[in-house]
């Protein structure tokens, strides 16, 4: 591909047309504003926040080494970074996910420039995204859950909080995030009930099951019974990667032998529902999807599971093939 400071006329004369105000405005700035925008009009989501601030960090560190800004880069550009990104060694070649994310972080960091007056026309238009990998979500069996949910030193206040958090985890199905900054208020015990922040700030209410209720009762009398539910040792809000850290020790502590993760509990809490029969709407309902094919692949992961189990129970059968 030819570098940057090689392209041929054709090649410059398409690059987008200049920006109609805040010509003094630093790229910076731009990222620092298009975060904010994308933060109080869409996701609310911190998580998603540290995505955009570190795919256009990648990008605006590209521009400065090819003394190109933003607001001069043309669809040549964007092609060659892309490509630079993904062959780059410390990146030893970038999933097609990864770069499809990267991707959809530059067409909305662009179309926003074009939508709030900086841009008169966008370079990323027919530029195609990279075809995704089909992964299943990575899921426990029941028995593997209920394994996973006991071995705990009740003794210990740290185990016991592990046990709760990681139980509400798998019975609401609970992002890692949900289950960190979930609050006392949000449990209503008396109509076992809980309500659920997410993503976007959208709120969902998920029934706590039966079996639940007495470890609640019990954590809550040991507890202060307000604010967050779970502090780490030093009396902090638990983090997201306190939670793996402290799933994958309980795992390894009780001999599971294998590798676990917050959003196992959450994939095996809508596998079992569909495995139990619930409607894909009711699943849909409870994990907080705004769309019905984000919950689809569950439903491949149901069909696997059965596949699988078939394959097992058939293995040994043969028919005997008769000669006319």
């Amino acid at each position: 591909m030819d570098t940057v400071k090689n392209r041929t006329e054709d090649s410059v004369s398409a690059a987008p047309l200049q920006p109609t105000g805040l010509e003094n405005e630093k790229m910076d700035e731009r990222i620092q504003a298009f975060i904010r925008f994308q933060y109080y009009a869409n996701s609310r989501s911190d998580a998603s926040s540290q995505a955009y601030l570190h795919d256009l960090g990648q990008f605006q560190d590209w521009l400065n080494r090819h003394h190109l800004s933003d607001l001069q880069a043309d669809r040549l550009a964007i092609l060659e970074f892309l490509a630079d990104l993904r062959q780059s060694p410390q990146n030893e070649m970038l999933s097609n996910s990864t770069m499809c994310r990267k991707l959809s972080t530059l067409r909305s960091y662009y179309h926003w420039m074009l939508e709030s007056g900086r841009m008169e026309q966008v370079p990323i238009e027919g530029i195609h995204g990279f075809k995704k990998e089909k992964s299943l979500p990575e899921f426990l069996f029941v028995e593997e859950v209920r394994e996973f949910l006991s071995g705990f030193d009740l003794s210990n206040p740290l185990e016991f909080r592990d046990q709760v958090l990681f139980s509400l985890m798998y019975a609401c199905g609970l992002r890692v995030s949900e289950a960190c900054s979930l609050m006392w208020e949000q449990i209503r015990l008396d109509q076992r009930v809980l309500v659920i922040v997410g993503k976007g700030k959208k709120e969902r209410v998920v029934p706590i099951a039966k079996w639940l209720i007495p470890l609640l009762l019990k954590y809550r009398a040991q507890s202060a019974g307000k604010g967050l539910l779970f502090y780490n040792k030093n009396g902090k809000p638990l983090t997201p990667r306190g939670v793996q850290y402290r799933m994958q020790s309980h795992a390894d502590r009780i001999g599971m032998n294998m590798n676990v993760h917050p959003h196992m509990l959450r994939h095996s809490f809508a596998t079992h529902l569909l495995d139990g029969g619930a409607n894909l709407r009711v699943v849909q309902e409870l994990l907080g999807h705004s769309s019905l094919s984000t919950t689809q692949v569950y439903t491949h992961v149901s069909t696997e599971k059965l596949q699988k189990i078939c394959e097992k129970a058939f293995e040994d059968f043969m028919v005997d093939e008769k000669t006319s």
